[in-house]
Formats: C-alpha cells, structure tokens, sequence
C-alpha cells in the first residue's frame, strides 16, 4: 500500500492533492477545520481532533475524535470516538459507538447512534434554538458564504456595512424568493464551494423562514443589521473593502 502523507493545514493538503497523492492522513490542529473535495481515487484519513468538511466523491476514514461534515457522494468510514454528520447522498460505516448525525433522508448510513435532523422544525424562533443560533432583541446571527467581490452566486451584494434586500421576497418554507442563510459559515460553504469569505448577518426572527431540505438554511426579506466579515470559524475580522 502507498505510504500515507501526513498533512497538518489546509495548504498541505491542498498541495498533497495537486501533487497527486492517493492516500493522505490529516492531523490538524483542535478547532481548525480542513476541506476535502473530489479528488479520484484519494483516501483521507482524518485522526486526532482533526474537524474535516468533505465534498463530491472523496473517501475518508475518521479515526479518534475527529468530526467529518459528509456532503455529495462523500464515504465515510468511522471508528473510535469519531463523529460524522451526514448530508446529501452521503454513504456512512460507523462502529458501534460513533456518533451519526443524519441530515438526510438521502444519506445511507449503517452501525453507529443515529441522531436524526431530517425534522427541522419550521417556527422561527425552535429552528433557531435547534441549531444553537445566537438571538439577542429578536434579531438571529447566521451566515452568508460570499466570493472576494462579496457577491454570492446569485449576484446579491453582501460587501462589509451593507443591509441587504431581497427583490423577490416570498413568504414560506421554500428555497428562493428571498435572501439565504445558513446557521454557521462552515455550512454555508456547501451552498457555494468556491467561497473565499464569510459574513455574519444580523436577521430579524420575525422575518426569519426556515427553509426545509438536507442542509440547514433560512431566508428573510432583508438583513437587519450590517454585513460584518468573519474567517469560516464565525470569529470578526477586520478585511480591506
């Protein structure tokens, strides 16, 4: 078997797949989080408190207390203490012990403690409490995934001081028809892959919908307090405009 590569940062890793490596082991630092996106034939092993996002076809074994965010057609194979949270068509083997949060009806998962989050609920102020959303005087803190022109893909304007509206606002639980959130930057990085920056939004509860589907998301007619930038961990950031 090809010895494995041992990688420590995103930009390690990012290099390691450039070069063509097909088995790579992540020991990243606590609280640091590493993507992984289609790359082949690659295997990723994620160990210690390593935290793993994994997207498109990508295989990856969770070992220890690592934390995987499985989406698309990610495999997970996970053992020890590991966690796994299951979206899309994720595909999930887990030992007995391991923790399985399944966000999707689509995701096949077998052994491991299911905890299943396919029934969000839909009143705005129990979906923000269920997915631990900071409210203070009504208004909800979530997240926007943006490009470097803090544009999002559909061409919705976010830049730093900003108020965001929505021009085709539609009230229900549906995708579209208003401007999309997600509970933390790291999930809503699934709804654009090539995002390189993150903004905190301040939403008025009562304006909040949550938006039912495999992938946690809400939307609102407008924001109510300024778009604020944040690294893809949530903390405040001070950028150029």
């Amino acid at each position: 078997m090809t010895d494995p590569i041992t990688v420590t940062t995103q930009a390690e890793l990012d290099a390691a797949i450039a070069a063509g490596a097909r088995v790579i082991d992540i020991r990243s630092e606590p609280g640091s989080y590493i993507t992984v996106r289609a790359c082949d034939s690659t295997t990723v092993t994620a160990c210690g408190s390593t935290t793993v996002r994994a997207y498109g076809s990508t295989t990856v074994m969770a070992c220890d207390s690592a934390t995987v965010m499985a989406c698309d057609s990610t495999t997970v194979t996970a053992y020890d203490s590991a966690t796994v949270r299951a979206h899309d068509s994720a595909t999930v083997t887990a030992r007995p012990r391991v923790a399985v949060h399944c966000h999707s009806r689509r995701a096949s998962i077998v052994g491991g403690v299911i905890i299943d989050h396919t029934q969000e609920p839909t009143d705005p102020d129990a979906w923000c409490a269920y997915h631990g959303i900071e409210v203070a005087d009504g208004v909800a803190t979530v997240y926007k995934a943006v490009g470097d022109n803090w544009i999002s893909p559909h061409g919705t304007s976010y830049a730093p001081g900003t108020l965001p509206e929505a021009a085709d606002w539609r009230d229900d639980n549906d995708c579209g028809g208003g401007l999309h959130f997600s509970p933390s930057p790291a999930e809503a990085t699934a709804y654009h892959r090539e995002a390189t920056r993150w903004l905190a939004v301040g939403v008025s509860v009562a304006d909040l919908r949550p938006i039912l589907g495999d992938t946690p998301k809400c939307k609102a007619p407008r924001v109510a307090t300024p778009c604020r930038p944040v690294t893809i961990d949530g903390d405040p950031i001070e950028v150029q405009s």
